[in-house]
Protein backbone atom coordinates (compact mmCIF):
# COMPACT_ATOMS: atom_id res chain seq x y z
CA UNK A 1 0.00 0.00 0.00
CA UNK A 2 2.94 2.49 0.80
CA UNK A 3 4.52 1.53 -2.49
CA UNK A 4 1.13 2.35 -4.44
CA UNK A 5 1.29 5.81 -2.81
CA UNK A 6 4.77 6.74 -3.51
CA UNK A 7 3.91 5.51 -7.09
CA UNK A 8 0.79 7.79 -7.67
CA UNK A 9 2.36 10.77 -6.05
CA UNK A 10 4.86 10.87 -8.63
CA UNK A 11 2.49 10.02 -11.51
CA UNK A 12 0.90 12.92 -10.50
CA UNK A 13 3.81 15.04 -10.26
CA UNK A 14 5.15 13.69 -13.77
CA UNK A 15 1.30 14.65 -15.12
CA UNK A 16 1.18 17.75 -13.93
CA UNK A 17 4.89 18.83 -15.04
CA UNK A 18 3.65 17.20 -18.77
CA UNK A 19 0.52 19.41 -18.66
CA UNK A 20 2.41 22.40 -17.34
CA UNK A 21 4.86 22.24 -20.25
CA UNK A 22 2.24 21.66 -23.04
CA UNK A 23 0.79 24.74 -21.41
CA UNK A 24 3.92 26.65 -21.81
CA UNK A 25 4.98 25.14 -25.42
CA UNK A 26 1.41 25.71 -27.11
CA UNK A 27 1.40 29.47 -25.39
CA UNK A 28 2.62 30.68 -28.89
CA UNK A 29 0.88 28.76 -31.40
CA UNK A 30 -2.31 31.31 -30.27
CA UNK A 31 -2.30 34.68 -31.12
CA UNK A 32 -2.63 37.28 -28.37
CA UNK A 33 -6.11 38.41 -28.65
CA UNK A 34 -5.64 41.89 -26.86
CA UNK A 35 -2.31 42.11 -25.53
CA UNK A 36 -3.31 43.38 -21.76
CA UNK A 37 -1.14 46.34 -20.54
CA UNK A 38 -0.66 45.99 -17.09
CA UNK A 39 -0.04 49.22 -14.61
CA UNK A 40 0.96 48.76 -10.89
CA UNK A 41 0.33 52.15 -8.58
CA UNK A 42 1.54 52.83 -5.21
CA UNK A 43 -1.69 54.30 -3.55
CA UNK A 44 -1.04 53.97 -0.66
CA UNK A 45 2.33 56.52 -1.17
CA UNK A 46 0.50 58.83 -3.39
CA UNK A 47 -2.44 59.03 -0.71
CA UNK A 48 0.17 60.01 2.04
CA UNK A 49 2.35 62.52 -0.05
CA UNK A 50 -1.47 64.61 -1.08
CA UNK A 51 -1.78 67.84 1.24
CA UNK A 52 -5.79 66.65 1.50
CA UNK A 53 -4.83 63.66 3.65
CA UNK A 54 -2.74 66.16 5.92
CA UNK A 55 -5.95 68.52 6.13
CA UNK A 56 -8.08 64.95 6.68
CA UNK A 57 -6.19 64.01 9.09
CA UNK A 58 -5.90 67.35 11.22
CA UNK A 59 -9.69 67.33 11.02
CA UNK A 60 -10.62 63.84 12.26
CA UNK A 61 -7.77 64.57 15.24
CA UNK A 62 -9.42 68.04 16.44
CA UNK A 63 -13.31 65.35 15.98
CA UNK A 64 -11.46 63.01 18.26
CA UNK A 65 -10.24 65.62 20.93
CA UNK A 66 -13.70 66.14 22.72
CA UNK A 67 -14.68 62.64 22.60
CA UNK A 68 -11.20 61.68 24.27
CA UNK A 69 -11.40 64.32 27.36
CA UNK A 70 -14.98 62.73 27.83
CA UNK A 71 -13.34 59.41 27.74
CA UNK A 72 -10.80 60.70 30.22
CA UNK A 73 -13.44 62.48 32.22
CA UNK A 74 -15.93 58.76 32.73
CA UNK A 75 -12.62 57.17 33.16
CA UNK A 76 -11.05 59.10 36.31
CA UNK A 77 -14.82 59.29 37.50
CA UNK A 78 -15.52 55.61 37.48
CA UNK A 79 -11.68 55.33 38.91
CA UNK A 80 -13.24 57.50 41.82
CA UNK A 81 -15.62 55.39 42.43
CA UNK A 82 -14.16 52.49 42.53
CA UNK A 83 -11.45 54.26 45.05
CA UNK A 84 -14.63 55.51 47.07
CA UNK A 85 -16.41 51.90 47.30
CA UNK A 86 -13.30 50.61 48.07
CA UNK A 87 -12.91 52.41 51.85
CA UNK A 88 -16.71 52.13 52.51
CA UNK A 89 -16.92 48.48 51.45
CA UNK A 90 -15.95 47.81 54.99
CA UNK A 91 -18.58 49.70 56.48
CA UNK A 92 -21.31 48.88 54.41
CA UNK A 93 -24.15 46.36 54.74
CA UNK A 94 -24.67 43.64 52.00
CA UNK A 95 -27.48 45.68 49.65
CA UNK A 96 -25.52 49.04 49.79
CA UNK A 97 -22.35 46.55 48.60
CA UNK A 98 -24.79 44.79 46.13
CA UNK A 99 -26.07 48.37 44.62
CA UNK A 100 -22.69 49.93 44.68
CA UNK A 101 -21.46 46.84 42.56
CA UNK A 102 -24.26 47.49 40.25
CA UNK A 103 -23.46 51.03 40.07
CA UNK A 104 -20.07 50.53 38.71
CA UNK A 105 -20.66 48.15 36.82
CA UNK A 106 -23.04 50.18 34.70
CA UNK A 107 -20.63 52.70 34.92
CA UNK A 108 -17.95 50.40 33.45
CA UNK A 109 -20.60 49.55 30.52
CA UNK A 110 -21.23 53.32 29.72
CA UNK A 111 -17.61 53.60 28.91
CA UNK A 112 -17.66 50.89 27.08
CA UNK A 113 -20.60 51.59 24.89
CA UNK A 114 -19.59 55.43 24.77
CA UNK A 115 -16.13 53.88 23.34
CA UNK A 116 -17.77 51.94 20.76
CA UNK A 117 -20.05 54.36 19.82
CA UNK A 118 -17.88 57.07 19.20
CA UNK A 119 -15.42 54.62 17.71
CA UNK A 120 -18.31 54.12 14.93
CA UNK A 121 -18.50 57.81 14.57
CA UNK A 122 -15.02 58.98 14.03
CA UNK A 123 -14.83 55.65 11.54
CA UNK A 124 -17.64 57.42 9.19
CA UNK A 125 -16.05 60.96 9.61
CA UNK A 126 -12.48 59.51 8.65
CA UNK A 127 -14.51 57.51 5.69
CA UNK A 128 -16.41 60.75 4.64
CA UNK A 129 -12.81 62.89 4.53
CA UNK A 130 -10.94 60.32 3.00
CA UNK A 131 -13.60 59.18 -0.12
CA UNK A 132 -13.27 62.46 -1.86
CA UNK A 133 -9.41 61.92 -2.00
CA UNK A 134 -9.58 57.96 -2.94
CA UNK A 135 -11.74 59.20 -5.59
CA UNK A 136 -9.66 61.77 -6.50
CA UNK A 137 -6.35 59.32 -7.04
CA UNK A 138 -8.76 57.00 -8.58
CA UNK A 139 -9.81 59.23 -11.23
CA UNK A 140 -6.39 59.92 -12.07
CA UNK A 141 -5.36 56.48 -12.26
CA UNK A 142 -7.95 55.94 -14.63
CA UNK A 143 -7.35 58.88 -17.07
CA UNK A 144 -3.16 58.01 -16.99
CA UNK A 145 -4.31 54.41 -17.37
CA UNK A 146 -6.46 55.55 -20.26
CA UNK A 147 -4.28 57.87 -21.79
CA UNK A 148 -1.24 54.78 -21.97
CA UNK A 149 -2.97 52.36 -22.97
CA UNK A 150 -3.39 50.25 -19.35
CA UNK A 151 -6.36 47.91 -19.47
CA UNK A 152 -5.69 47.08 -15.93
CA UNK A 153 -3.92 48.70 -13.02
CA UNK A 154 -3.07 47.23 -9.77
CA UNK A 155 -1.58 47.77 -6.30
CA UNK A 156 2.08 47.73 -6.26
CA UNK A 157 1.45 46.25 -2.76
CA UNK A 158 -0.34 43.00 -4.31
CA UNK A 159 2.53 42.22 -6.82
CA UNK A 160 5.02 40.15 -7.26
CA UNK A 161 7.17 41.43 -9.29
CA UNK A 162 7.20 45.13 -10.97
CA UNK A 163 9.04 46.67 -13.89
CA UNK A 164 9.19 50.03 -13.51
CA UNK A 165 8.23 50.65 -17.31
CA UNK A 166 4.85 49.80 -15.46
CA UNK A 167 5.19 51.81 -12.50
CA UNK A 168 2.26 54.99 -13.27
CA UNK A 169 3.07 55.58 -9.51
CA UNK A 170 5.12 58.85 -10.27
CA UNK A 171 2.50 59.71 -13.49
CA UNK A 172 -0.43 59.79 -10.97
CA UNK A 173 1.58 62.16 -8.25
CA UNK A 174 2.68 64.35 -11.24
CA UNK A 175 -1.21 64.85 -12.94
CA UNK A 176 -2.00 65.46 -8.93
CA UNK A 177 0.21 67.97 -8.23
CA UNK A 178 1.82 65.85 -5.39
CA UNK A 179 5.46 66.35 -4.50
Amino acid sequence: MNHSGKYMSVSYRVFTAAVFSLVLLAQPLFPAQGAERVGIVDSGKILRQMPETKQAETTLQAAAIPLRKELERMNLDLKNSIASYEQQKASLAKAAKTQKEKELTIKAQAIQKYQQVNSGVLEKKKQALFLPIRQKILAAIQSIAQKNGFSVVIEKSTALYVSVDHDLTLQVMTQLHVK
